[in-house]
């Protein structure tokens, strides 16, 4: 009978009955530096997954039985988001994770160590501390120049939507692995990093939180230019930000206020262009998916509904009759 499925399972670090395999494919991926569990033939069984998308890393862990493991030092913080089972864990303080909860913030540079109940399932996000400060100085637009700290205050329908936005994370690259561009990718990460900024209470959530001052004209054309010249390559908010020399947040509302829309809106509009202009020059061999990929759509679907939207039609109705006339 073949495995049974379990999430990100196109990114699989191992699936074993084998504890002494476990405990090497757990040091070396993960970084553990203690493991205890039961000997194989007592309901030993762990599957693990991984995915790393740049600065931003997600593992989904399942075990059978009860394991008590601790985590070494690293660069990046972790959140650990409960599917089923119970568990504890201390990361310089202690706590608990019940089914369908999560735990505080994990700091980096200090040990984790995580004692699970039998049948216990996981997702641990990761993402590095340094990449954390940089996207966090874009948004409130002034360099940060003290450690960011998280706090163990949470607001219970901020860190709901976080939590659907990771579970979400990992059903994209499961459904789009093979089809997913490096600029899709990298984009989807950022956004990850950006919610993940303002779904927790840290030291800096203030700047997050306030009025964003009032920008120029200018600052739109500046990023639009750009936008027009950069179409084909990854364009995240933060290098936006630094192309209108204000804060992301002041990029947004000038946006709003000078356009009528976001940013990212702006960005999504100019690639379907490019789309359609790439469908249109009707070069043979051309495909509504390579374009698609091009111009930074991962998902079909959603590129030829966006498009049909814009256009009044699908993109293989503009491919096809560009076809047809230079047949």
């Amino acid at each position: 009978m073949p495995p049974r499925s379990f999430p990100l399972a196109k990114h699989v670090v191992m699936h074993t009955t084998d504890a002494d395999y476990a405990r090497n494919r757990l040091k070396s991926v993960y970084g553990v530096t203690s493991f205890d569990a039961p000997l194989k033939g007592k309901g030993f069984d762990v599957r693990a997954s991984h995915l790393q998308a740049g600065e931003v890393g997600l593992s989904y862990c399942d075990y059978a039985s009860e394991m008590a493991l601790t985590f070494g030092e690293r660069s990046f913080v972790r959140q650990i988001f409960n599917i089923s089972g119970s568990a504890t864990y201390s990361n310089g303080a202690d706590g608990e994770i019940a089914e369908g909860n999560y735990s505080r913030v994990l700091q980096s540079g200090v040990p984790v160590k995580l004692e699970c109940s039998s049948n216990y399932r996981q997702f641990v996000l990761r993402i590095e501390q340094a990449a954390l400060q940089r996207h966090l100085g874009a948004m409130v637009g002034e360099e940060i120049t003290s450690e960011l700290v998280f706090h163990d205050s949470t607001r219970e329908h901020a860190m709901r939507r976080l939590q659907r936005l990771v579970f979400q994370f990992a059903s994209d690259f499961d459904d789009l692995a093979e089809s997913l561009s490096p600029l899709a990718a990298a984009e989807i990460a950022r956004g990850l990093i950006a919610n993940f900024l303002i779904c927790h209470e840290h030291n800096y959530s203030h700047l997050l939180f306030r009025a964003p001052p009032a920008s120029h004209l200018s600052t739109t054309k500046r990023v639009e230019e750009f936008v027009e010249a950069n179409w084909d390559k990854p364009i995240d908010i933060e290098q936006l930000s630094a192309v209108a020399r204000v804060s992301v947040r002041t990029l947004f509302r000038q946006f709003k206020n000078d356009r009528g829309h976001s940013p990212a809106e702006f960005v999504r509009r100019v690639r379907l262009d490019r789309a359609r202009n790439l469908l249109e020059a009707g070069v043979e061999g051309t495909s509504v998916t390579q374009v698609a990929l091009k111009c930074g759509f991962q998902n079909q679907g959603h590129f030829a509904r966006e498009f049909r939207l814009t256009f009044g039609e699908l993109p293989s109705e503009t491919l096809r009759r560009a076809l047809r006339g230079r047949g």
